[in-house]
């Protein structure tokens, strides 16, 4: 499945010259795209400018479809691929700070340029609500579902700004299911819009900022099965809330990050008890799009 070479693609932070083997290669953009060869030996990538030079040493590691022959064939094909140098990959972007003296690379790109503007797509897939509806007590509880559309405009090397709306719910499955519910039954969600500032570390991203909320408790009841019959009478209550929001994540790949969202809000205005506290705190599994260099 794999092919004898193997493209990788070289992005810098200052215009450099790429020198692999005998070849050399002028970055256009701060990026220079090389063929080379699978094998077992380390690629020594040699970036200069006008002031620095230095050599990077990149190890060849096993290539996914190497280690998919586990699945694949009960490992039979690692015994036939064993002495292939085709089984060896090497990372397809390889990132180089130009002004760091050390001998190294990155897997991510760790700054962004003031102006970029990036799509951010999210599932808070796992989503812990604490409401207090209007004349009811305190109602928690743990569950599934949600999405995020957002944008994110960095207004400087390592900040960004994060505006986004999302919707998410408390639904006790974690997959698409079909599902019978008998008897009574209680849903928390919570749609809201929210704009935070947002510093980039590395692989982290830690931000802060204000939200706005609209809170759903709603008390059902499924006459199915045969069940018990309802306590009460079914009810949904809903109350908008100005908040906080503290979204955090860490980047596994070119696009995706995994991360938590704290949203708590204190200042209901329609409601008898405007000040109340209430929060949100989500696992949101992100997807970050560039759209503007």
């Amino acid at each position: 499945m794999n092919q004898s070479h193997k493209d990788i693609t070289i992005y810098t932070t200052e215009p450099s010259k790429i020198i692999l083997n005998r070849d050399t290669i002028n970055t256009i953009d701060n990026k220079a795209t090389l063929k080379v060869e699978r094998k077992k030996e380390v690629l020594n990538v040699t970036a200069s400018t006008d002031s620095l030079t230095k050599t990077i040493e990149v190890e060849p590691k096993n290539s996914f479809m190497y280690w998919s022959n586990i699945f694949g064939n009960y490992g039979i094909g690692m015994l036939v691929d064993r002495n292939n140098p085709k089984r060896y990959t090497y990372p397809q972007r390889i990132y180089i700070n130009s002004t760091d003296t050390i001998s190294r690379y990155y897997r991510y790109s760790q700054a962004n340029k003031k102006g970029e503007l990036h799509l951010h797509i999210s599932l808070p897939h796992i989503n812990s609500l604490n409401l207090t509806p209007e004349n009811e007590g305190a109602k928690s509880n743990t569950g599934f579902w949600g999405l995020t559309i957002g944008l994110d405009y960095y207004h400087s090397k390592n900040q960004f700004l994060n505006i986004g709306i999302s919707g998410v719910s408390d639904f006790f499955v974690p997959f698409p299911a079909a599902v019978d519910i008998s008897g009574e039954y209680e849903l928390m969600s919570s749609r809201y819009g929210s704009i935070s500032n947002n510093h980039r570390l590395g692989r982290f991203s830690l931000g802060y900022g204000l939200s706005y909320a609209k809170n759903t408790w709603d008390f059902r009841y499924y006459d199915r099965f045969d069940p018990p019959p309802p306590t009460r009478e079914p009810v949904k209550k809903s109350s908008n809330a100005f908040g906080l929001i503290f979204p955090t994540y860490f980047q596994l790949g070119e696009h995706f990050n995994i991360g938590v969202t704290y949203r708590p809000t204190f200042y209901r205005p329609r409601m008898t008890d405007k000040f109340k506290y209430e929060h949100l705190i989500s696992i949101d599994f992100a997807w970050k799009i560039r759209l503007k260099k």
